[in-house]
């Protein structure tokens, strides 16, 4: 188990809840790279159709969304908590957007 799962496994359930919420929000940023480009977002990832980045994008924030949940709850199953860690780990380093991940676990605590 690595240094965030750890940390993050930690966490009482508000401040896990908050963390996923972080993740959730800043992921909806990846969304708008499928928008038209207007005068506010010029950039555009012409690599990837549009649809495919909305729905990769749609998709992350619904299982994040859903963990959120969970957490809440206190459904969480055993090793969910991991899972769902590699999930967001991966999602965000291919976006080189991991060292947040470590910030935020900082603040959440």
């Amino acid at each position: 188990m690595n240094d965030l799962n750890v940390r993050f496994g930690g966490l009482g359930p508000n401040d896990k809840a908050m963390f996923l919420a972080r993740v959730a929000h800043m992921a909806t940023i990846a969304a708008r790279e499928s928008y038209v480009p207007s005068a506010d977002h010029p950039e555009r990832n012409h690599d990837r159709p549009d649809a495919i980045i909305l729905r990769d994008a749609n998709s992350f924030v619904h299982r994040v969304t859903g963990f959120i949940m969970h957490v809440l709850k206190g459904t969480e199953m055993a090793g969910q908590d991991e899972s769902v860690m590699m999930m967001i780990e991966d999602h965000y380093r291919e976006r080189g957007l991991g060292c947040l991940l470590s910030e935020w676990l900082a603040t959440s605590d």
